[in-house]
């Protein structure tokens, strides 16, 4: 039971992470442990929706612990122009991280790897739903955390071009959106000529 114990209380410290986008009621930023909840959520959701031939256990374990590393490096906006540290401080933690004495830590550095590596369906419907939870919580907040850090359309199109091929629905229903975001005054239309 120590070791469960410390292993718990070292989960714990996700929901100190906190990340850039906010709550929809305005009162504050999601943090990590909120995000990773939704995500879990939302892949159960969709694998019925959209009847994904997914291993669902595996995909609701990758969605939960995908941002664990995010413990000891921290979350980085996806708009962050220096991104360049951030997988090896990831990797770094998840090794530290994978030396408790419980069998599950060394599968979080498993996943995570699975979830870098965007080699399988679950891996990358799970990054589709990474990338499409912040999205609709910026629409939601009527881009909010887009116009604190100064965010244009492309930049947008490019983080979410991931769904274009495996989701290609979605996406169209995100580019859609982002108009009416660029309209709406919540992002930077740099599509326009010069």
């Amino acid at each position: 039971m120590d070791n469960l114990y410390a292993f718990f209380v070292e989960m714990d410290k996700l929901k100190s992470v906190y990340r850039r986008s906010y709550l929809t009621d305005f009162s504050r930023n999601e943090n990590s442990a909120e995000h990773s909840w939704h995500l879990a959520l939302a892949i159960l959701t969709m694998k019925e929706e959209f009847s994904l031939e997914i291993d669902i256990n595996r995909t609701v374990k990758m969605a939960l612990v995908h941002d664990i590393c995010e413990i000891g490096a921290g979350d980085i906006s996806i708009y962050d122009p220096d991104r360049s540290m951030k997988e090896e401080q990831e990797r770094a933690y998840l090794r530290t991280l994978s030396k408790m004495p419980v069998i599950f830590s060394s599968e979080i550095s498993s996943l995570w790897e699975e979830y870098e590596a965007q080699q399988t369906a679950e891996s990358r419907w799970v990054k589709i739903v990474d990338r499409l939870l912040p999205f609709m919580l910026n629409m939601s907040t009527e881009g909010k955390a887009w116009r604190e850090q100064g965010i244009k359309r492309s930049q947008v199109k490019e983080v979410n071009q991931v769904m274009a091929t495996e989701a290609p629905d979605i996406y169209r229903w995100l580019l859609a959106q982002i108009d009416a975001a660029v309209e709406n005054g919540w992002l930077i239309d740099d599509d326009l000529p010069l």
